[in-house]
Formats: C-alpha cells, structure tokens, sequence
C-alpha cells in the first residue's frame, strides 16, 4: 500500500509541476483530476463497503473426525461499483486434518454479483472450532485508503469421535442372572420381559419376528435382567503430555473407547453410567439406556476438555460411588495413571464393585502399575492403541495381557 501512495505522490506533484510551469487549461484541469481522484475513490470505496455482505456457510455444523466437509465463503456486492481488490483473512482448515489461522483469500466482485470460494479439508480431533472470517478489507482504485468490514461472519463446527461398533463381539457385561454352565442368553431361550421398537445399533438376533409382523414394525425383545442391570464408565482425559498433538491423540482414544464401550452395552439390552468432567472441570453423569442417549453423550463427548495434569480419575469416584449397587462392572478409561492413583481409586470404591479393567489411552503401564492391579482380585489392565481403538477393545474382550 505505500508503494501505490508514493506513485500517486510522485504523479501528484508531476501534475503540480506541468500546472505551474504550463498555465493553461489542459495542465489545470489535469491537476485539479489528480487532486480529485483520491477523494472521489475514497467515497466510492466508502459505499461499496457499507453495501457489502459476507457469509460463511458450512456444509454441517456436525461433522465426524477426518470427515470432509467444505465451508463456503460467500462476498455479495449490492453496489453498482465493482469491488476490486478485496483482501480476507480468517481461521479454515486444510486437507491434512490441520485449523490454520491467517489464511488469506484475495478476489474482486463485480458489480451487483456474488462471489463464492470454498474451503475444502478435514478435522484430525474432536472439538468445538470457531471458523470464519476474522479480518476484511477492500481498498480504493488507487491502493491509497483501506475499508475495514465490521462484520466478518465466524461459524461453529462441532468435530465429533470416531463412531465404533462392537456388535460383533461378545457381551461385555455378566450378572448373577447369567447361566455360567450353558451361557444361553435370554434372547436364545426365548425367555424375555419386554419388547420395543427397534432401534439404530439393535442386533438383528433380538428381533422379535411375530410383533414385528403384527405391528408391521421392528420390534426388539429386552430380558428382565438385562432391563435393570447396568455398567459404570469412567472417562478421564486429563492431559499427559505438553505436546498439543499428543494430548488431544490420547484423550479423542479414551473418548471413543468410551462411546464404543456405551453402545456395545446399550446393544446388550444394558445401561451403562457414564461419569466424566464437564467444561468447568465438575463431574456429571449421564445414564444411556437406548441410542438416543449414546447420540447424546456423543455430542457431549465431542467437547468435554482436556484437564490439568493434577486431575485423575481418583476424583470422579464419589460422584461414581451414588451408582454403585455392588456387582455392575466398572470401566475405568484415562490417558494415564500409576501406582498409587490406582490404589486410591480401590480403596475408593471397596467392595460395591464387580469387575474392574483399567484402560490406559496415553502410554504402557509402569511395573509398579501393573503390580498394584495384578494384586487386586477383580481388576485388569488393558492398553489403548489410538490408532486402532477397536482392536485393543477387542481384544480386551477375549484375550488377556
């Protein structure tokens, strides 16, 4: 911009001069449009700025991890000038999953049209993102004087977890109801206390064909045990690394771990208690019992914060305590935790618990750790790959570490 004031000052006075050594017509009018110009760019600048609009439209205000989406920048000039140049700057994602700020985007519109450009890319990790336009301007004829926009249009995007599905494996809860001997479930038996609508995430095998028929409807059965017993997640992402990439790898683990433990036991006809941190760092709870629940809990799992280091699981444990009956099984998932975290967090609990298996998200379990677990009775200790969440799930399932 000062390289165009310098041109004009240098044809400014280039104009002066002809006009005073030549005193005629010709000369004088030249300087007086010389001297003009500016003032009349200035106004016309003026103008089509107060009579510029801008948008920003997302293709979703949801979108799923690494999901593609676009966000369209739209510039409508509702002035009979056409706008050139036009300078924006604002915070857009990339296609390698990155939020880069300072993104600069230069066009012109022309008069009384529209102009769009659209950003195109994903999202590496789950979480809130304000995207938009932080910066705007456009700027005279002469690249003399700049017009600031006062309304540049920010949007939220709420990056949710991956979505996986444990169907196939098998259930991750047991109670006293259950046979040890035959392991028929309720569903093979054909012994059940209740039927409902079929719902997203339902396993086929539970359907029950007869009302299904008659109701011209999936109807799926549910067993009177499986109706009151219940499971206790725990979900800590406190963070275990200074490195930004590293924390926000291991808590979106612990957080999907979560959500695929939830609706594989929400599957099984179960409830399961989800107790976790809210945005001011106070426990909450939320029992999911069908999947309107699960896509609940998604959506609060999609922006619950990293906390400090000094926060661990061992302080969600009273507000976990108000669910435990003494023999539903306990998930506890963290980016970490040692030895003596882990022995407060049995002590904590007692004897109102079943089983308990402790899933770590962030780093292998120190011998001390796996020690201390080794020694309890009805814990185990199990490792979460961020890479494959699924598979260390798994795993958990049917293998021991």
């Amino acid at each position: 911009m000062a390289k165009y004031r310098f041109l004009y000052a240098l044809l400014y006075i280039g104009s002066l001069v002809l006009a005073l050594c030549y005193e005629s017509r010709l000369t004088f009018v030249l300087f007086v449009g010389v001297a003009a110009l500016p003032i009349v760019t200035l106004i016309l600048m003026v103008l089509s700025g107060l009579l510029l609009k801008l948008e920003v439209e997302p293709d979703a205000d949801y979108v799923g991890k690494l999901q593609d989406f676009g966000i369209k920048v739209r510039v409508i000039n509702r002035f009979i000038m056409p706008v050139s140049p036009m300078m924006i700057i604002g915070t857009f994602h990339d296609r390698n999953g990155n939020i880069i700020a300072g993104r600069r985007l230069v066009m012109s519109v022309s008069a009384l049209h529209k102009c769009e450009y659209v950003f195109e890319g994903n999202i590496r990790w789950r979480g809130e993102y304000e995207l938009g336009i932080e910066h705007a301007e456009i700027f005279d004829l002469l690249r003399i004087f700049r017009f600031r926009l006062r309304k540049t249009p920010m949007h939220n995007v709420i990056v949710t977890p991956r979505r996986i599905l444990l169907d196939e494996t098998s259930a991750l809860c047991t109670d006293d109801y259950d046979s040890s001997i035959t392991k028929i479930s309720f569903m093979e038996s054909g012994s059940f206390a209740s039927v409902r609508k079929y719902e997203d995430g339902d396993l086929m095998k539970h359907v029950h064909w007869k009302l299904t028929a008659k109701h011209d409807e999936l109807m799926v059965k549910q067993s009177e045990q499986n109706l009151g017993s219940s499971a206790l997640i725990i979900t800590d992402i406190h963070a275990v690394s200074e490195d930004t990439d590293t924390a926000l790898r291991s808590a979106d683990a612990a957080v999907e771990a979560a959500l695929a433990l939830t609706r594989k036991i929400i599957t099984d006809g179960r409830t399961a208690v989800n107790v976790y941190r809210t945005g001011n760092g106070r426990p909450d709870v939320i029992s999911a019992v069908k999947n309107e629940d699960y896509e609940k809990l998604l959506s609060v799992f999609s922006v619950i914060p990293i906390t400090e280091p000094d926060k661990g699981a061992e302080e969600l444990i009273p507000r976990a305590s108000e669910h435990l009956t003494g023999n539903e099984p306990l998930f506890i998932i963290t980016t970490g935790t040692d030895a003596d975290t882990f022995a407060d967090i049995m002590r904590a609990v007692g004897n109102s618990i079943g089983e308990i298996r402790l899933y770590l998200t962030a780093s292998k379990p120190s011998a001390s750790l796996i020690a201390e677990v080794n020694a309890s009775k009805n814990a185990s200790l199990w490792v979460i790959d961020p890479d494959d969440v699924s598979l260390s799930l798994r795993n958990s399932m049917g293998f021991s570490i």
